[in-house]
């Protein structure tokens, strides 16, 4: 059977139009190409794609550093957000514990000023209260003294109550006229 098999495969490739010598030829040579391929080719390829493999990893490793560090920063930075605004708490609180004082200081600083000033107007009423005193009683002493001039003048049994309001009217004409 197999010697049978032989011939009808012999036949049926020659009826195909397959050349025996033809077909190993081509083998060999595609052989022969495929082991040049693999060596220029492939190998080559092969090593490129691993390498570009290895880029690509090592560039995803990088990235998620990157990311890590990225988060690590974000953290830092809330931090010290955080530090800066207790710090600008502290200074404002500070600030407004120093306004209240410099504040206590000028209310103190005004009454001070206040009662000197009360005290300068005291001393300046006193005197003005002084000084119009005096006049008054230099006034009131020509008064008296003119007084005594116009009642000496008129003789005493002539004085009654219409003369007294005629001098007196006389000594206010003259205090308005001075």
């Amino acid at each position: 059977m197999f010697a049978g098999g032989y011939f009808l495969m012999s036949e049926l490739f020659h009826k195909l139009g397959v050349n025996w010598k033809l077909l190993f030829a081509q083998g060999v040579n595609f052989l022969i190409v495929f082991t040049v391929l693999r060596f220029t080719v492939y190998k080559p390829l092969i090593s490129l794609l691993g390498a570009r493999k290895e880029k690509i990893r090592k560039g995803i490793q990088d990235a998620e550093q990157a990311r890590k560090i990225m988060l690590e920063s974000e953290t830092v930075k809330a931090e010290k957000i955080a530090s800066a605004q207790k710090e600008g708490l502290q200074i404002i609180r500070a600030m407004e514990a120093r306004s209240k004082e410099v504040g206590e200081q000028l209310i103190a600083e005004a009454r001070k000023k206040e009662a000197d000033i009360l005290k300068s107007a005291e001393i300046r009423g006193r005197e003005e209260l002084e000084k119009e005193k005096n006049m008054f009683y230099k006034e009131a002493g020509e008064m008296v003294k003119m007084a005594i001039a116009r009642t000496v003048e008129i003789s005493p049994d002539r004085i009654d109550e219409k003369l007294i309001d005629q001098a007196v009217a006389g000594l206010s004409k003259k205090r308005i006229t001075h």
